[in-house]
């Protein structure tokens, strides 16, 4: 798939950066933020939003390199050939294991709170096919137009839940504040950064797309606030309506959060309303994942068409999914445990490594391109 006929817009990028940001987490994040810092998840959330903005910042910055390269492209730049293909494997169990852990989120979700008793064989088979199969290869312009469509029904759904949920705030359940000091709150925070913020680095593989290259960096940053907005919110109602406690226990609180709205004993129980933003979030993000998989495949394997990698990459995925999750116990403590300083290894230490070189390279050839050009001087008269 060439640049050259295949084009976003900033817009766009914008919106499917909030919508990848949302994802899964709107669902976990506040369940992972209370375990941890209890009451005082807000503020984790906080910190980790600013962090987040700083990551956008950094990956957004690839794009003032090598426009026109997607990151395995750069990475193969920087380190040459094999150290590029090097990189690009290590990456790839990056997209593999986001991709499975939200194929299985989707399933379980739906097994145990909607479809109850539905096999999840069934929901992963149905999900993975619109998402990866269908979606992945009509291309990256129609997801975005896509996103365009459903992103407006996100916010208004979303300001449904917020504004219905006022009526069931307790103040009292954000208090005392730093009860356990700082450490726990940076904790939150650290979980955070790895989830959703540092999976931020698949998308590189499709900032070559980007109609305008100069807007990449604020399209970065105003999708990463407008996804964290949504989060801040959704885990700041959740300790305020549910408790830290209960929001800590519960494997879906947002979920739950949904349940409480009661107005007038005419409109209730409106979680339904929770699993749709979700439903749309995980779908665009599912896809992300695939396509930049599967783009970042094609381009190590020279093809000219990533299209024929799309279904062996979906029947893979299943198969992981379901031999790799035993649990919904098993995956939270891998995810809070094990998934982090992988992630961050993966997708912040490695990128900016693969940054700096790539700068000083590009530098270095500047610099013999000027020297080569420029006029030989004379010599005596």
């Amino acid at each position: 798939m060439s640049q050259k006929t295949v084009h976003i817009s900033p817009r766009q990028f914008m919106i499917l950066i909030a919508l990848f940001v949302v994802g899964s987490a709107v669902l976990f994040i506040p369940t992972i933020l209370a375990g941890v810092a209890k009451q005082d998840a807000w503020i984790s959330c906080i910190i980790g939003i600013l962090c987040g903005v700083l990551l956008a910042w950094f990956y957004g910055s690839f794009s003032k390199v090598k426009p026109e390269m997607s990151y395995i492209e750069l990475a193969e730049f920087a380190f040459g050939k094999w150290g590029g293909i090097g990189i690009a494997l290590l990456t790839f169990t990056f997209h593999i294991m986001l991709a499975s852990i939200l194929l299985w989120d989707i399933g379980d979700f739906l097994v145990t709170q909607i479809l109850v008793g539905t096999p999840i064989e069934v929901i992963y088979y149905m999900f993975i096919y619109v998402s990866i199969v269908y979606a992945t290869s009509l291309g990256i312009e129609p997801i975005a137009r896509s996103a365009e469509i459903f992103f407006p029904w996100v916010i208004i759904l979303f300001g449904v839940i917020a504004v219905f949920t006022l009526p069931e705030v307790d103040k009292n359940n954000i208090l005392p504040v730093f009860e356990q000091g700082p450490m726990p709150i940076l904790y939150g925070a650290y979980y955070m950064i790895g989830f959703p913020f540092v999976e931020m680095v698949l998308l590189l593989m499709i900032t070559p797309y980007i109609s305008d290259q100069k807007k990449v960096v604020p399209s970065f940053i105003f999708g990463v606030l407008l996804g964290s907005v949504i989060l801040f919110v959704l885990t700041l109602l959740s300790i305020l309506v549910l408790g830290s406690d209960f929001s800590s226990r519960n494997e879906f609180p947002i979920y739950v959060l949904g349940k409480k709205i009661s107005i007038g004993e005419f409109l209730e129980r409106i979680e339904v309303v929770v699993a749709i933003i979700w439903f749309i979030s995980i779908f665009f993000k599912l896809s992300l994942v695939g396509h930049s998989f599967i783009i970042g495949m094609s381009q190590i394997l020279k093809m000219k068409d990533y299209r024929p990698l799309t279904f062996p990459f979906a029947i893979f995925l299943i198969a992981l999914t379901i031999l790799s999750y035993p649990s919904s116990v098993y995956i939270k403590e891998f995810s809070k445990y094990a998934s982090t300083p992988y992630m961050i290894f993966v997708g912040f230490i490695i990128p900016a490594f693969v940054l700096i070189i790539a700068i000083i390279k590009k530098n270095k050839l500047n610099n013999k391109e000027k020297l080569d050009g420029a006029p030989s001087k004379n010599i005596g008269s």
